[in-house]
């Protein structure tokens, strides 16, 4: 291997990554920024108001003004701060996921449906391993319903191949990470036959045993 080459993808790593974090830390200080604002207007103008209607000898017109111009600062104060928050987070090197995949909670989500060929579960699973990432593995009820609540946007609704088989061992279905069906949550695989060694996933979050050579979009997972 060429050194000077493995030098430099990690140089272009170690930038890009600075590049995230520092696009990240810009996000953050500008939504904390905005906060403040907001709130040290909305105090500024209630005491203004307060000392407006506590005072009835002071010109209240000349306060009206008082008031108004704050307003209109905090305002301009504000619109410059999203201006800066909305270019910070369009920025492409602070995407969390790489296009095409979904986020949530801490994870990156890709549904073929509507993006790739449909494919056999062995094929989805490979797929997915190219892509740094496994078929999914549906831990909780939440996400569960993340998937289901992405597929609900399409028209026909079909199978989606899961991280799930029994290929190992007839009717012992485990995950891809070698967990137990009932390990996360109290699911069985329905339709279960000697030729159907694995899982899908759908509507109403429901495991169905099917042939893998048969062809369906898939789910991958992987850490965002």
């Amino acid at each position: 291997m060429d050194l000077s080459l493995s030098q430099e993808d990690d140089t272009k790593r170690e930038t890009s990554g600075g590049s995230c974090h520092t696009c990240h830390r810009t996000t953050g200080v500008a939504v904390a920024i905005t906060t403040i604002i907001l709130v040290m207007g909305l105090i500024l103008s209630l005491m203004l108001f307060v000392q407006w209607t506590a005072s009835p000898e002071v010109d209240q017109t000349s306060k009206a003004a008082e008031l108004m111009e704050q307003l209109q600062q905090c305002q301009q104060e504000q619109s410059d701060l999203n201006l800066m928050l909305h270019a910070a987070t369009q920025d492409s090197r602070c995407n969390l996921c790489p296009d095409g995949w979904r986020w949530w909670r801490g994870h990156c989500y890709f549904l073929s449906r509507g993006l790739e060929e449909n494919r056999q579960w062995n094929e989805s699973a490979e797929f997915c391993q190219r892509h740094n990432s496994s078929l999914v593995v549906i831990k909780d009820s939440a996400e569960m319903e993340f998937i289901l609540g992405v597929l609900q946007k399409f028209r026909q609704f079909s199978f989606l191949w899961v991280g799930l088989t029994d290929s190992k061992q007839e009717g012992q279905w485990l995950w891809s990470d070698g967990a137990d069906v009932h390990h996360y949550m109290p699911v069985t695989v329905e339709w279960d036959a000697d030729h159907r060694d694995c899982a899908d996933l759908r509507g109403g979050g429901r495991l169905f045993a099917a042939d893998c050579e048969a062809y369906g979009p898939w789910v991958c997972k992987r850490e965002s």
